[in-house]
């Protein structure tokens, strides 16, 4: 049995930073981790079982603020940059937004964008998307397959806002979005639309039902969330962790993986992972 941790601050110090898109329908995340450097990795994780399946790394930008996971878990749709003059060339511009099959990034569609001011995309449901790009047609050897696509609308959301709302004036104060479990309700100090993924340190804070005058117990993290099952869940440095909130209002920490040494490797995506 692992032991308890109760001081994350340690783990900041690893080489890397990692942030999670949750499906809303299965007990799929997708880690996106940076480091080293421009280095980034895309790790499945099995919530329910704890299991995490390494997948391809890229070279480039990933903006995981502008990332979505489909609702069972089986598409991501991404957006990307790689600054070199041969992806002009080919006509895939130096960014684009791409779907894929996690834990890879092998586009199945993608859509050249070129710059960052628009780029990315979300799910509706398992095969309808939305995406923000100058055109809506997909680069001519990535097609659009089974993909419905659709405009987007105010009620778009990204796998950041699922859940999380903004605080009430009168409730929450030491958060601008919070999200509830069962009787208890985690805040972070961003509003929902406004959450950036980076290797800052952010703040969350747990409060019990409303009538408890002061915070539960606060923590800093890369990223964290409630998994699907309710569990608490965060990422600091290169671990990933669930926690647990006891009587006394004392957080308690279990590492599930610790991914902070792994290297850059090539790895070419199966089959599967290739073509619709």
């Amino acid at each position: 049995m692992t032991e308890y941790i109760e001081d994350l601050s340690p783990f900041f110090d690893d080489p890397c930073w990692m942030c999670v898109l949750l499906a809303r329908r299965a007990n799929i995340g997708v880690i996106l981790r940076r480091g080293p450097s421009s280095w980034w990795r895309v790790t499945l994780w099995d919530t329910g079982k704890d299991t995490f399946e390494g997948g391809q790394w890229f070279r480039g930008r990933l903006y995981p603020e502008r990332c979505d996971v489909s609702p069972n878990g089986k598409l991501i749709i991404y957006f990307a940059g790689q600054f070199r003059p041969q992806n002009e060339d080919r006509g895939y511009r130096t960014t684009w937004t791409a779907v894929s099959r996690p834990p890879f990034l092998t586009a199945l569609t993608l859509w050249p964008i070129g710059g960052t001011w628009l780029g990315g995309g979300v799910f509706f449901d398992d095969q309808t998307v939305s995406i923000d790009a100058p055109s809506p047609h997909p680069h001519p050897d990535h097609p659009l397959g089974p993909l419905k696509l659709v405009e987007a609308c105010e009620d778009s959301e990204p796998s950041w806002n699922h859940g999380w709302r903004r605080a009430e004036p009168a409730g929450v104060r030491q958060s601008s979005s919070v999200k509830s479990s069962g009787d208890l309700t985690l805040g972070r100090g961003t509003a929902p639309d406004q959450f950036s993924a980076s290797r800052s340190r952010k703040l969350y804070t747990i409060y019990r039902p409303k009538g408890y005058p002061h915070p539960a117990a606060s923590f800093e993290a890369h990223w964290a969330d409630w998994d699907q099952s309710g569990r608490l869940v965060a990422t600091v440095g290169g671990r990933v962790l669930a926690g647990k909130l006891t009587k006394k209002n004392e957080l308690h920490w279990r590492q599930l993986t610790a991914l902070g040494d792994e290297k850059p490797v090539r790895m070419e995506a199966p089959a599967w992972a290739q073509h619709w």
